[in-house]
């Protein structure tokens, strides 16, 4: 019996009200061993000193250590068993959805709002020690800790550990030998809003999905990682920058076409692109390369995401790329002044089909216009 007891999963509820506590313990007391804590600060004590416990239900107004501050300190901690651990947020009526972002910013795996009832608590309590349990079973080995660092259990790419350290041998040869690669670096537009309105399942839906549209679409000797909560992350090999923002636009457009049903409406996501094509040195490091790509993302979401930006290093013109179609899109949103740094891009991609119009004939010009103005008038 004894021996039974101890199998029983372990988790900890955090909120300064006994009464929620002794609310979460009768719901979830038959299945799961339930560990109370009135704070942040008693959390933390228990967290240290019980390995076994496997999920944490935590509320985030509390004494001593408020629940923004416990997942903060357990996403900081050496120790990666507290790094990773499911913490699901108890939220209130009063919690607005910036606290969630907060929350999710901080790494919270999940939210349940109270009052809660039994059937909600059971469900995400399941999920989550299910989760928790495949989890560790990975770390039982030294083989199964490598494969649980290179492989994102939602979207079956390559995770963060395995992204930087293959870039970084990706480097280390190209240094040596020669060559260019391009970083790509997407995030999902407006993600945390989406996982805060509709929930993890659907979240996690858009990620497997998006995650299944990313990977034909890289070769084998590329790189494809997600390294982050909506964030990826790309290096192409050899690839010419006119390529990669090719591909960029490609993935963009193909995620934008996929379609989720969120409670019977359809749902359409968007993402943003940074490309950077660095020169490379034997100075540079794969961390500030891929910070550096970042900027060009931040930009694309400043812009209004749903874009890319450009910038190429080895092309030597120092201003971000910025496609016609992109350009045409600002535009239309009412944003000129964004087009300014980049209009001697703009005239270089259309001087082409400006040359081509000056070579026709003044009769072929004047049946063009002749036919805009007919369609302008419709």
């Amino acid at each position: 019996m004894e021996e039974d007891e101890n199998n029983i999963p372990r988790i900890l509820a955090v909120d300064d009200s006994r009464v929620m506590r002794r609310a979460m313990t009768k719901v979830l007391g038959k299945a799961y061993h339930v560990i109370e804590a009135e704070h942040g600060e008693d959390a933390w004590t228990y967290l240290t000193n019980d390995p076994d416990i496997q999920v944490v239900f935590t509320d985030l107004s509390m004494p001593y250590l408020d629940g923004f501050g416990l997942l903060e300190r357990m996403r900081e901690s050496d120790d990666p068993r507290l790094r990773e651990m499911p913490v699901i947020i108890i939220t209130g009526k009063d919690d607005d959805d910036e606290t969630k972002q907060r929350a999710l910013d901080k790494g919270a795996s999940d939210f349940i709002t109270k009052p809660f009832d039994s059937v909600q608590l059971q469900a995400r309590a399941k999920a989550h020690v299910n989760f928790e349990q495949t989890t560790r079973k990975l770390t039982e080995t030294s083989d199964k800790l490598e494969q649980q660092a290179a492989i994102d259990q939602v979207t079956g790419l390559g995770g963060q550990t395995y992204f930087c350290r293959a870039a970084d041998e990706s480097l280390a040869y190209f240094k040596r030998h020669g060559g260019q690669f391009t970083l790509l670096r997407m995030d999902i537009d407006d993600f945390n809003a989406l996982f805060i309105a509709n929930g993890k399942a659907l979240a996690d839906k858009i990620l497997e999905q998006i995650g299944k549209t990313l990977a034909p679409l890289v070769r084998k000797e590329d790189m494809l990682a997600r390294i982050g909560l909506a964030k990826f992350a790309m290096l192409l090999r050899d690839t010419p920058i006119e390529d990669a923002t090719q591909l960029a636009e490609r993935i963009r457009q193909e995620i934008n076409a996929l379609s989720f049903d969120a409670g019977g409406q359809q749902l359409h996501v968007t993402v943003s692109i940074g490309l950077f094509e660095p020169h490379l040195s034997e100075d540079s490091e794969i961390k500030a390369l891929i910070t550096e790509a970042e900027k060009y993302l931040n930009k694309a979401i400043e812009a209004g995401g749903n874009q890319t930006v450009v910038k190429s290093l080895r092309k030597g013109s120092g201003a971000e790329h910025l496609d016609v179609n992109q350009a045409l899109r600002l535009l239309a949103e009412g944003k000129e002044d964004l087009l300014k740094p980049h209009l001697g891009s703009l005239i270089e991609q259309v001087m082409p089909l400006l040359n081509y119009i000056g070579q026709q004939s003044s009769d072929d010009m004047a049946r063009a216009i002749q036919a805009l103005q007919e369609k302008l008038e419709k």
